[in-house]
């Protein structure tokens, strides 16, 4: 009865983590970057049932595209879920238009694993949409809109049997981002992926 319990709080915090690494943080605007641009940014994602801690890394090789990986832990509110760790990589697309805003196709593929008292369990997402942003002087704000697809598996440890599941939800963010100068910004946004969640954290450019 107790590893039957255990599996069950590990499956109750299963979608929520899954939304919650789906593409977040944004923490970004849209518009064409320098080529060769080098930028690092910490930052927490906060959840109701879980929180992702981490950091990322984004290049931009050519004109118009950033690419971008990320590294973190999650810290799940649950009893009888360890911290566990989420990687995540994408990239961002300028569109060469000329509109009151930039825009931008952004695409992530993410995964992360933990371990619980009864269970391991996996999460995968791919999320891809479009970016919208308008810098203010030292204010940028932004919005995403796009969809995430989700699958997590969990492995039931001593027997009693996998479980998998998949689902696709609708991804909306938005937030804004205050530069102090050229090299250092801080962002804050809010995010709803099957549950809302907040970012906040900070860039620096190299």
């Amino acid at each position: 009865m107790k590893k039957w319990m255990a599996i069950l709080v590990v499956l109750m915090f299963a979608v929520p983590a899954m939304g919650q690494l789906g593409g977040m943080p944004i923490a970004s605007d849209a518009a064409t970057p320098d080529v060769g641009q080098l930028r690092g940014l910490a930052g927490v994602v906060i959840g109701d049932d879980a929180n992702i801690y981490g950091g990322r890394l984004s290049f931009a090789p050519v004109q118009g595209l950033t690419v971008f990986g990320d590294l973190g832990a999650i810290d799940f509110d649950a009893h009888g879920i360890d911290l566990g760790w989420a990687v995540q990589g994408g990239g961002l697309f300028t569109l060469p238009v000329k509109l009151p805003v930039d825009l931008a196709l952004r695409g992530t593929l993410g995964m992360a694993m933990a371990e619980g008292d009864g269970a391991d369990i996996t999460w995968t997402t791919l999320n891809g949409g479009v970016l919208a942003s308008k810098k203010i002087e030292m204010l940028t704000p932004y919005g995403f809109l796009g969809l995430n697809y989700g699958k997590y598996e969990v492995e039931a440890k001593h027997g009693g049997g996998d479980y998998d599941d998949d689902e696709t939800d609708l991804a909306l963010g938005g937030g804004v981002l205050f530069s102090m100068n050229e090299q250092i910004s801080f962002y804050g946004e809010i995010g709803h992926v099957d549950d809302v969640f907040f970012g906040v954290g900070g860039r620096f450019a190299f």
